[in-house]
């Protein structure tokens, strides 16, 4: 029988120096060491709290037959991906450098207006 092999993360774990984000825990370490953009960590929290503390009326439960109507989990897969995306984002010296410009030039559009 043939091992497996560690595979390299996609989430993070070497690329721009990131520790690894494979998990929610991974990145919520990551965003709490300082990687992403400020206030990310919390904003996190925040959102999934939102969507995995979320109560059902006694009065309602037998209206839900799936527990996907209590957590959406496509959502709170959605919402893992964006925060990852923002880690590399502001990993990224060039998207970072991208990123200045365009507010520049919003800035200078805004103050000719």
């Amino acid at each position: 029988m043939v091992g497996m092999s560690a595979q390299p993360t996609e989430h993070g774990g070497g690329r721009f120096g990131l520790p690894p984000m494979d998990t929610v825990q991974e990145l919520r370490a990551a965003l709490r060491a300082g990687h992403g953009f400020p206030g990310d960590a919390e904003r996190l929290d925040g959102e999934l709290a939102a969507q995995l503390l979320r109560r059902v009326p006694v009065d309602r439960v037998v209206d839900v037959d799936e527990l996907g109507t209590v957590v959406d989990l496509a959502t709170v897969a959605e919402i893992l991906a964006a925060y990852r995306g923002r880690v590399l984002l502001a990993a990224d010296p060039d998207a970072v450098d991208a990123v200045d410009r365009a507010v520049a030039d919003l800035l200078d559009r805004s103050g000719a207006e």
